[in-house]
């Protein structure tokens, strides 16, 4: 009788992962690493909002952005700065948290945003001309600080 519970209890408990699923447990809360600060400003040049930034400026590090990361505050988001201007093209492919996906050209304004990406899919979100610069912060954000294509990015490392 306690073999029957114990086949059931095990049945029960595989039937409810997904295939390919890597179960963590006790991950700690991954945060972004602070390499500098970036503010978003009217034509006006006011700022609409300012935030901590990671920096992904090599391939490695773009090619990895927020992948596996858990967690990801109001106020912190990644930027990536690209060596040229050309549209770029990205996707949520082990990326936990939602994102707001804002595509900014060589100027720095905003040329498009997607918002409130779906996490961990292979769904491609692409800009609408060529971009300098990407920036990824939680979905709700743009929205939130009404974000637009007459908002524009400033900058620094720390």
């Amino acid at each position: 009788m306690v073999l029957v519970f114990f086949f059931l209890a095990i049945s029960l408990l595989s039937a409810c992962t997904y295939p390919n699923q890597t179960l963590q447990v006790n991950q700690p809360p991954v945060s972004i690493r602070k390499d500098g600060t970036l503010v978003f400003v009217h034509p006006d040049e006011s700022i609409k909002a300012s935030i901590a930034i990671e920096i992904a400026d090599t391939p490695e590090t773009q090619m990895k952005g927020l992948m596996g990361r858990n967690t990801l505050d109001h106020r912190s988001g990644m930027l990536f700065v690209f060596e040229r201007l050309k549209p770029q093209k990205f996707w949520m492919k082990n990326t936990i948290v939602p994102l707001d996906i804002i595509f900014v050209g060589g100027d720095g304004c905003i040329i498009n945003i997607v918002e409130s990406t779906t996490p961990m899919s292979n769904q491609s979100y692409r800009s609408s001309g060529p971009v300098k610069y990407v920036v990824e912060v939680r979905a709700g954000f743009a929205k939130r600080f009404q974000l637009d294509t007459d908002t524009c990015i400033q900058w620094q490392r720390r």
